[in-house]
């Protein structure tokens, strides 16, 4: 999307507002016309650049000649058989978006990538802090040819500071967090959360950014350079600032908890854990608007006392002891059902298949078949998100270089003979 600015006054502006009405008139997706060029590899570009592209953006996933994304390396596969085509992250991360391969830290790409830069309205790289600018690709020079670029940098750290060339890993930003130290029970080691989640919240927090940028380039005319550090995006997301104002008047740590509340004040809120029931696992927590409620599910008298209600984590073992004792006899099921009839906020544990079957989940239909050439049709996770005016657009991951003659041929215009030479090099 280029901009016009003429006289000093900003034409993007106008121009912006007549596309969004249009699009709104036409149902088209909220970034429909933005330009995403992907130069990042692994989750947290891959989750960030995923989430421009579910609301509507065109996203080219720029990958390393015959390897591709590292995400095409990491399991589990289909049928169990490794294939850089069959990856889930992969079929998840990049679905919808277009694939071309070209290697940007050789110096031969550098004119191609310019190229690409000059198009686009969003570059995403995840490269170590200063490789960019070494490899001639600092914000500044791209920004001259293109003033309306924004630019999102992703790394463990940051782009400044002490620690921002350190090795880092989700498991590592998650242990500088803070996180790690607050998961797991209280007499044993610090735990990891499942999955990769400060690489994603890396990503959230990088499609947000961005989206702020785009909406300030509409007033300005001028792009932005994004520093998004996974580790801070992490500790960013602790319980607002209740840990570190503990911490600041107490001297002293919040400490593990297991399932339980990190709050150790006697008065403060319970339960909220997970206990046993007769068929797994339910996670019970108490109703602000209903403190009696759980008493009353459970019809012991004990657990609506003033005694235990005026001071209710003091009494936490109490309280998990009592419930559990009424959870004995009742399926995962029959809790939240009866518990919801009487508005207290008991919920399964569930299982992978059981998320993918429930009637929330298909009631939404949050789950969407999509089409893959190599693996079929399968089922996919969609957005987090709604959007009154268009429905989310299914389409598969992209094969490696999957649009490499679209892309070069015929959107860059680049000759044949040049396209075939950069090949025969490894370069695309």
């Amino acid at each position: 999307m280029n901009l016009l600015i003429i006289s000093g006054k900003n034409y993007y502006t106008k121009y912006l507002l007549e596309r969004v009405s249009n699009n709104v008139a036409k149902s088209e997706l909220a970034l429909s016309g933005i330009k995403v060029l992907d130069i990042s590899n692994g989750y947290a570009g891959g989750y960030c650049t995923k989430l421009l592209r579910d609301l509507g953006a065109d996203v080219i996933k720029v990958e390393i000649p015959k390897i591709g994304d590292i995400c095409r390396s990491f399991g589990p596969f289909f049928n169990n058989d490794p294939n850089i085509e069959t990856s889930a992250p992969h079929l998840y991360l990049n679905a919808g978006k277009k694939s071309i391969t070209l290697d940007v830290t050789n110096p031969e790409a550098k004119d191609v990538f310019l190229k690409l830069c000059a198009e686009s309205d969003v570059l995403v790289e995840n490269f170590k802090p200063g490789l960019m600018g070494q490899m001639g690709f600092q914000y500044q020079e791209l920004s001259t040819s293109n003033p309306g670029l924004i630019m999102c940098s992703l790394t463990y750290f940051g782009q400044f500071g002490p620690y921002s060339n350190f090795e880092g890993s989700d498991i590592v930003s998650y242990a500088m967090s803070g996180y790690m130290y607050l998961t797991g029970d209280e007499d044993k080691e610090p735990m990891k959360a499942g999955g990769r989640q400060a690489e994603y919240q890396c990503g959230l927090a990088g499609s947000m950014s961005i989206i702020a940028a785009l909406i300030a380039r509409s007033l300005s005319g001028h792009g932005d350079h994004i520093d998004v550090s996974a580790t801070e995006a992490l500790t960013s997301t602790f319980d607002g600032v209740a840990y570190f104002q503990t911490y600041h008047k107490t001297g002293s740590d919040p400490t593990r908890a297991g399932t339980r509340l990190i709050t150790r004040e006697p008065t403060g809120a319970y339960p909220s854990t997970l206990l046993p029931c007769k068929d797994g696992w339910v996670h019970v927590h108490y109703s602000p608007s209903n403190p009696e409620g759980i008493g009353f599910l459970t019809r012991n008298e004990r657990l609506a006392d003033d005694e235990i209600m005026s001071r209710m984590r003091e009494h936490a073992d109490e309280i998990d002891d009592l419930i559990t004792e009424w959870l004995r006899d009742h399926t995962r099921e029959e809790v939240q059902t009866l518990a919801q009839e009487v508005r207290v906020p008991f919920t399964m544990v569930q299982s992978i298949e059981e998320t993918m079957s429930d009637p929330q989940n298909k009631h939404r239909n949050f789950f969407a078949p999509i089409e893959h050439e190599v693996v079929g049709k399968m089922s996919y996770p969609t957005s987090p998100f709604r959007l009154k005016t268009a429905e989310w657009e299914a389409l598969p991951a992209p094969i490696l270089g999957q649009n490499n003659h679209q892309v070069y041929e015929k959107d860059l215009k680049l000759l044949a003979s040049k396209i075939a030479g950069l090949k025969s090099k490894g370069v695309m």
